[in-house]
């Protein structure tokens, strides 16, 4: 008896991810949808930027979730090194599932899946069973972001005076003296993090998104760096009126970084390479880098998909800044 001929149902709806490999991003997944297209390279021009990958141009490629086919599309945009798709130099390339393309100095991996995949892949991250926001910041911080210092606040939290204890890392309060005395329970102090820290893993575990203070990177010892920082405890207002400067605030880094002038970057930056500060979304990593012209700010993806927000202007960012100069104990009792 011959057997009915079986008709094929439709095809599964299938959605691109564009895995970065290398560099400061590593870990971060780009998802396009059906029919969406994004442009990839250095400046804000594009939809993803990789700011920090000097070889990459400002708009590199474009990437393409076609309808049709369910395939894959890149498109090189002119660029002046190139866009390259398994080691190979392309203008236009049909990618495949587990192709690599390379752009500049940032290597990215090619996944295809069905959507009914995508979505689990999704209810396992949120499950606990793939990496949390956390668990990739400790892993950059172990990574691409050594030697890694905080300058923490223990007014903000007990539990971090009780940390720094714990630990016994190399740290010291940024105050001295017999103010720095009086203060000691609620003074920002700097810690060296080293790579495996059992500390650094529990600032992030328990502290990211809590305003517990501001993460760098530099060269220099301990010493040097808070020496440094001691120049930035008080600044002068108009008035003529000495106040504390709470920099280590990351509400107060992120709306006052943007303002400084080149030379007040130069000099706020020192023997610092990065300021690695969180966003209100704990999702996303803001590192500054100090070009010469300026401070710039690269945003760092925590997660697979982070809403896109609008940015907040200083004064709906920072409500409480004069607050935070004027008051070291502003945090204490919270």
């Amino acid at each position: 008896m011959a057997s009915s001929p079986q008709t094929a149902g439709p095809a599964k709806a299938m959605v691109v991810f564009l895995e970065v490999r290398s560099g400061s991003q590593t870990g971060n997944r780009i998802r396009l949808n059906p029919g969406q297209l994004l442009r990839i390279g250095r400046t804000k021009a594009s939809d993803f930027a990789f700011a920090d990958d000097p070889h990459m141009s400002g708009a590199h490629f474009t990437i393409e979730a076609t309808n049709d086919d369910n395939g894959c599309r890149l498109v090189d945009l002119s660029s002046r090194n190139g866009s390259w798709v398994n080691g190979q130099r392309v203008s236009t390339a049909v990618l495949a599932n587990g192709d690599t393309v390379v752009a500049g100095e940032t290597k990215f991996a090619v996944t295809i899946e069905s959507i009914d995949a995508a979505e689990t892949a999704v209810f396992a991250a949120q499950s606990g069973i793939a990496d949390t926001p956390q668990d990739r910041l400790l892993a950059l911080f172990r990574e691409d972001f050594q030697p890694l210092y905080a300058v923490l606040d223990a007014a903000r939290d007990i539990r971090i005076l009780a940390l720094l204890l714990h630990h016994k890392e190399e740290c010291q309060s940024l105050y001295e003296g017999e103010q720095g005395a009086k203060l000691a329970q609620v003074a920002p102090y700097l810690v060296r993090l080293q790579k495996e820290s059992k500390l650094l893993e529990a600032l992030v575990k328990e502290g990211w998104g809590k305003s517990w203070g501001i993460y760098l990177t530099s060269p220099s010892d301990l010493q040097e760096v808070r020496r440094h920082f001691r120049h930035f405890l008080e600044v002068k207002l108009p008035s003529g009126e000495q106040v504390y400067f709470r920099f280590y605030d990351p509400r107060v880094m992120r709306v006052f970084l943007p303002t400084c002038t080149p030379e007040d970057v130069t000099q706020f930056f020192g023997p610092i390479q990065n300021y690695l500060v969180e966003d209100e979304n704990p999702k996303k990593l803001f590192r500054f880098v100090n070009t010469g012209k300026g401070s710039e700010r690269m945003t760092i993806a925590l997660a697979d998909q982070v809403e896109a927000g609008p940015e907040a202007a200083p004064d709906d960012a920072a409500p409480e800044t004069a607050t935070w100069l004027e008051n070291p104990l502003a945090d204490e009792g919270r």
